[in-house]
């Protein structure tokens, strides 16, 4: 299994979540290279459903949207289960230091990626900072001159 940053959700996180008080949450397609096409799925959990409305928002059609515990728990619970294909992670890191390790672990793909997608030359300092936002993984690359922000997919897959 390749390295995914996030926590899979689980019955007991999901429980976990429901403890802590909350209640909204977006739940939209999450791509990611060790997922079959169509089967990955981010959670996100907000304190208010203005927030969850908020993000959804920001989603494309057919990308996700703003859910409600409990009226769409059959729902998660049914993705939960093990021979339903899906896999549901939380938009909550596993560990502090992922953006190192994103880099560490794709260094290749992201070396290939930038030298078929990109005009950096080979000695240029290159930063990499990998970003969350509204559930979608970014990667903000910058020479110090130029800036380009690609979605992560891009740079791993």
């Amino acid at each position: 299994m390749l390295y995914n940053p996030f926590e899979q959700l689980t019955r007991s996180n999901l429980q976990d979540l429901l403890e802590q008080g909350y209640r909204d949450f977006v739940l939209q397609r999450f791509e990611w290279p060790d997922l079959n096409k169509g089967s990955g799925f981010m959670l996100s959990p907000y304190w208010t459903a203005e927030e969850a409305h908020a993000h959804a928002a920001e989603l494309g059609p057919k990308e996700g949207k703003a859910i409600r515990i409990p009226a769409d728990a059959q729902n998660i619970q049914q993705m939960l289960e093990v021979n339903s294909g899906y896999r549901i992670f939380i938009n909550l890191f596993r560990e502090e230091k992922w953006n190192k390790r994103m880099l560490r672990m794709y260094e290749g793909k992201i070396i290939n990626y930038l030298r078929s997608n990109t005009t950096f030359k080979r000695k240029d300092p290159i930063d990499i900072l990998f970003t969350l936002e509204h559930g979608r993984v970014w990667a903000v690359i910058t020479d110090g001159n130029t800036q380009k922000k690609v979605r992560a997919i891009e740079l791993i897959a």
